[in-house]
């Protein structure tokens, strides 16, 4: 009789720390989410109406925002930024995913410290190396071009990308490139038909995580181009404010346009991405 009271009380204590940890969850989820709706509802809206009652659903929804806010050049900074994120991600995943595999792979003297070497990447904030990083770009001669913002976006990506794919190589038993060896497979032809492939919800949260990374670089951009031309969303909406002066509505619609891309591709990979870093994590 003993016994069933005591796992009644257990089962009763769980169910409270479940309840518990379920109401937290959404109180965090609304305090997420609310911020991204107040931003949509607040776009619909006339610049008038949205300081008169900004808290409140829009009298009339003002779908036009969306085209004036494109009107206005925000398709062509996210044509920049499209481009900029997509060469500095895949640049940033097939580079990690290399020095990933040799360091996992290969035993050379020094590996450990050449790991750490890449590691300790992580520990420099780039405000630190604007300076000299600027100079380089003059050097050079890349200064005011999408080079200038690429680079730097591979070099800050490569230390987390390194340390996130090598965890999940780790998990790959060696016994699979010992037989791709003895078949006659090279050192690329076994990364890329075994180790890549196999690494796929790694790769897939290494991009993602990469992906928003460079989409919301400011610094950089700001630093390093001086050409609207060339300007990403992330420095163009800066200068897409300027010039609305106080059509803040629009602006708004500008801001929603500019969150939806990363938005989208984060909803369609958070599987991969949630596999890939709790199985490197695991490790």
């Amino acid at each position: 009789m003993t016994s069933v009271m005591k796992a009644r009380r257990k089962a009763k204590r769980v169910t409270l720390e479940q309840s518990g940890a379920l109401a937290l969850l959404c109180v965090l989820a609304v305090i997420t989410i609310y911020p991204l709706v107040w931003l949509v509802l607040n776009s619909l809206k006339k610049s008038d109406e949205l300081f008169d009652s900004s808290w409140s659903l829009p009298t009339a929804w003002h779908w036009e925002n969306y085209p004036a806010a494109w009107r206005y050049g925000l398709g062509h900074f996210m044509v920049n930024s499209v481009l900029v994120t997509t060469i500095s991600v895949a640049a940033i995943v097939l580079l990690s995913a290399l020095a990933a595999f040799v360091l996992t792979t290969v035993r050379f003297p020094g590996r450990w410290l050449l790991h750490a070497y890449i590691l300790g990447g992580l520990i420099v904030p780039p405000e630190v190396s604007l300076f000299p990083l600027f100079k380089i770009m003059l050097v050079l001669g890349i200064y005011n071009t999408y080079g200038a913002m690429i680079l730097p976006d591979i070099a800050y990506g490569l230390p987390f990308t390194v340390l996130l794919l090598r965890a999940y190589m780790t998990l790959i038993p060696h016994e699979m490139a010992e037989a791709a060896h003895i078949d006659g497979a090279g050192m690329l032809r076994c990364f890329w038909s075994i180790y890549l492939p196999l690494c796929r919800p790694a790769l897939a949260a290494a991009g993602l995580v990469q992906g928003m990374r460079v989409w919301n670089e400011f610094v950089f951009a700001l630093t390093f181009v001086s050409s609207d031309a060339l300007r990403p969303l992330t420095v163009g909406l800066t200068t897409f404010g300027d010039s609305l002066h106080t059509d803040y509505s629009v602006l708004l619609a500008g801001l929603v346009i500019s969150i939806l891309p990363i938005l989208f591709v984060f909803l369609s990979m958070q599987r991969q991405f949630m596999s890939g870093l709790t199985t490197g994590a695991l490790k």
